[in-house]
């Protein structure tokens, strides 16, 4: 993926897990919906970020390049996200936790770790189709397979509607599976969340 985002912003109401993750970062990205690009260069990218200060919980950062400033997007989402206070350049409902989310904000705008709620390219991704085609059609630098399993570019993926890349020095990539049938499937899956994964169908 081309093009290091210069802005971010970090959104934290201590999630305490992926259902809570995945419910803030539904209400972070339904709140910015018209106010930055969604896919090409200048797509914003919604990831969350495991923060450990002062307790273990995930953090959102919505990051991109171009467009609106940080305190046109922190407007916009104070204004639709109920209990959140601006502390130190990010958005807490509690000031205790504005250290971790600084640093999440960090890790986004260095791409040195995050999961990728939203990002541009994502229905070229959340389909069946193959990797060649998810990495040419989306952010996607590669798709990379856990345990020895080989990743062919014309092999068929398989998602179900449902990936969530990751952050590894700089690089988005799709952690893969291998399925029935030699079908590769993320890693990560739709019934691995509680509930809140359904907002992003």
């Amino acid at each position: 993926m081309s093009g290091a985002p210069s802005r971010a912003v970090a959104v934290d109401t201590a999630a305490p897990g992926l259902a809570a993750a995945e419910h803030l970062a539904h209400e972070v990205d339904h709140a910015l919906a018209g106010l930055l690009a969604e896919d090409g260069p200048e797509g914003y990218v919604l990831s969350t970020h495991v923060s450990r200060v002062p307790v273990a919980r995930f953090t959102a950062v919505v990051s991109w390049r171009g467009g609106p400033s940080a305190a046109e997007v922190a407007q916009r989402l104070l204004a639709a996200v109920p209990g959140l206070t601006p502390v130190d350049g990010a958005l807490v409902s509690d000031p205790e936790l504005a250290p971790g989310a600084v640093e999440a904000a960090g890790e986004a705008l260095r791409r040195t770790s995050g999961r990728l709620a939203r990002y541009p390219g994502r229905s070229a991704v959340e389909r069946r189709t193959t990797p060649a085609e998810a990495v040419s059609g989306s952010c996607l630098d590669a798709v990379v397979g856990l345990a020895g399993v080989t990743v062919s570019d014309t092999g068929v993926l398989d998602t179900t509607g449902f990936a969530r890349p990751t952050w590894q020095g700089g690089r988005c990539t799709l952690l893969v599976q291998r399925g029935t049938g030699d079908v590769l499937l993320p890693f990560e899956v739709r019934d691995q969340v509680a509930c809140c994964s359904d907002h992003h169908r």
